[in-house]
C-alpha cells in the first residue's frame, strides 16, 4: 500500500458519504415542506427552504468529513509507524549484511596474513640456524631477534637466540634467554641442562644441581646427566644423594666401567660395603684389566674397620 492507494480510498469514502447525505436529505425533504411558512411569500419560502437545505447539507457534509478524517488519521499514523519500523528493520538488515561481508573479508585477510607470518617466521629461524652453524653469530642473532619480533611466543626463536649467545660466550644474555624460555616451556629438559651448565660455569653448584634434578625428573633416560649430577652432589658433600644418582646411571648403563668405578668410590665414602663389593664384582667382569681393581679391593676391605 502506498500514498496513491490511500488517496483513492479517501476519495471513494468521501463520494460514498456524500451519497448517503443526499439520500438522507431527499428522505427528509417532505418534512421540510411542512415548515410553517404561511405568512411568507412563495419566493421567500422557496429561498428559505433552499437555505435550510443547503445549510443542513453543508453541516452534515462537514460533520461527515470530520468523522472520516478522524477515522483515517489513526490509520495514517499507524501506516507511518509501520513504514518507519520497516525502514528501521531494512536498515538493520543492510548493516548486518555489510558487517558480515566486512568480517568475512577481514577473516580471509587474517588467514592469509597468518600464513604469511608463519612462513616468514619459519624462514627467519631457518636462516638463523644456518648462520649459527656456519659461525656467523651476529647474523644468527639478528635473524632470531627479528623472528621474535614477528612472534613473541616462538620458542624455537628464543632457543636459537639462547644458543647463539652461548656460542658467542655471552653467558648472561644466554642465561636470561633460557630462563625466559623455560617459563614458556617448563618441561624442556635440554634447556634445563643448559641452565645447569651455565650455573656450574659461574661456580653456582647449588643452582646447577637444582637444574639437573629438574632435567632428570622431566627426562630420566640420559645416564650422563645422572652421572654428572652425582659428581656435583659429591662436591657439595651430599654423598648419600650422590649414591642414588649414580645408581640411576648404572641402571641405565650397567656395563659402563666409568659408572661402576664411581659407584664404588661413592659406596666407600658412604660406608656401604655391600654395595661396594657388588659394584667391584661387576667392574671386574666388565673391565678385568682395570689398574684400580687392586687398590679398590683394599679400600673396600677396610670399610667398617676402626
Amino acid at each position: 500500500m502506498n500514498s496513491y492507494m490511500l488517496t483513492a480510498i479517501f476519495l471513494i469514502i468521501t463520494i460514498g458519504s456524500l451519497g448517503v447525505v443526499l439520500f438522507v436529505v431527499i428522505h427528509k425533504f417532505p418534512q421540510l415542506a411542512n415548515l410553517d411558512i404561511k405568512n411568507l411569500q412563495e419566493e421567500k419560502i422557496f429561498q428559505k427552504k433552499k437555505e435550510i437545505i443547503n445549510k443542513r447539507i453543508e453541516e452534515n457534509s462537514n460533520l461527515l468529513k470530520k468523522r472520516i478524517v478522524g477515522a483515517l488519521t489513526p490509520l495514517r499514523k499507524i501506516w507511518g509507524k509501520l513504514q518507519l519500523q520497516f525502514r528501521i528493520y531494512v536498515g538493520k538488515i543492510e548493516r548486518l549484511l555489510h558487517h558480515e561481508q566486512v568480517l568475512k573479508i577481514k577473516q580471509k585477510n587474517e588467514v592469509v596474513s597468518r600464513e604469511d607470518v608463519e612462513e616468514k617466521l619459519t624462514q627467519l629461524i631457518s636462516d638463523g640456524e644456518q648462520a649459527l652453524k656456519s659461525g656467523n653469530f651476529d647474523q644468527a642473532e639478528e635473524r632470531f631477534i627479528t623472528a621474535i619480533k614477528n612472534d613473541s611466543k616462538s620458542t624455537s626463536a628464543y632457543r636459537g637466540l639462547g644458543d647463539t649467545y652461548l656460542a658467542k660466550n655471552s653467558i648472561e644474555e644466554a642465561r636470561q634467554t633460557y630462563q625466559f624460555l623455560i617459563k614458556m616451556e617448563p618441561d624442556d629438559d635440554s634447556v634445563l641442562v643448559k641452565l645447569a651448565e651455565i650455573a656450574e660455569s659461574q661456580g653456582d653448584l647449588e643452582e646447577a644441581i637444582q637444574y639437573y634434578q629438574q632435567a632428570v625428573l622431566v627426562n630420566d633416560s640420559f645416564s650422563p646427566r645422572f652421572y654428572h649430577l652425582a659428581e656435583l652432589l659429591l662436591k657439595v658433600a651430599q654423598p648419600q644423594v650422590a649414591k642414588e644418582a649414580i645408581l640411576q646411571a648404572v641402571e641405565l648403563e650397567p656395563q659402563n666401567p666409568k659408572y661402576l668405578d664411581f659407584l664404588i668410590e661413592i659406596a666407600i665414602i658412604c660406608g656401604d660395603k655391600t654395595l661396594a663389593i657388588k659394584a667391584y664384582g661387576d667392574l671386574r667382569l666388565v673391565n678385568p684389566e682395570n689398574q684400580k681393581l687392586h687398590s679398590l679391593k683394599d679400600r673396600i676391605y677396610k670399610i667398617g674397620i676402626a
